[in-house]
């Protein structure tokens, strides 16, 4: 028998902040396997730690969880940034407890404001595996557009497409992310 699919979370249930150490635990309780933190943090190694992430934040920039109810269920930040021009959104996750509830949709949207509205800058990118549907349709009903495609192995070696994903702040603004 189907399980039902989980009920969307309102937006007004979720919160988010700045990481903080203590949420690092909670982070590396996201991916279940190691294929799903191949595509949550491709450079990291299984199981995931607190040292893996604490490391990323050497050279990632606004680091920033999602919060239902004071527990941590969502993580995301900029794994590129060039001021006055670009960012590109990197590590979206969510808690598996959480998924298809509307955290990740909120966090993106989160990122979004932040890369636009906070640091003004012109386009915002992320990357996404071809194999990630549910990110793929999200990000296409949030405004992105697909901009490159690139092969890839993982290293389970299955061949992969990499693809590069655009908003630019007119067609944010425009639609203020209504996906």
């Amino acid at each position: 028998m189907p399980t039902a699919a989980p009920v969307p979370t309102p937006a007004a249930v979720f919160s988010h902040r700045p990481l903080t150490d203590a949420d690092i635990p909670h982070i590396c309780r996201f991916a279940r396997n190691r294929e799903e933190l191949y595509f949550l943090f491709p450079r990291a190694t299984w199981p995931l730690t607190p040292e893996q992430v604490r490391a990323s934040l050497a050279v990632r920039r606004d680091p920033t969880v999602v919060l239902r109810g004071g527990e941590v269920v969502g993580y995301a930040n900029f794994a590129t940034f060039e001021e006055g021009c670009s960012a590109s959104l990197g590590n979206v996750s969510a808690a598996p407890w959480v998924r298809r509830t509307g955290v990740a949709k909120h966090l993106v949207r989160i990122m979004m404001d932040r890369a636009f509205d906070h640091h003004g800058l012109p386009e915002l990118v992320l990357r996404c595996f071809n194999t990630n549907t549910p990110g793929l349709l999200l990000y296409a009903a949030m405004g992105f557009v697909p901009i490159a495609i690139e092969e890839r192995t993982a290293p389970w070696g299955d061949r992969l497409a990499l693809l590069t994903l655009r908003i630019d702040r007119a067609r944010w603004d425009a639609g203020r992310g209504e996906g």
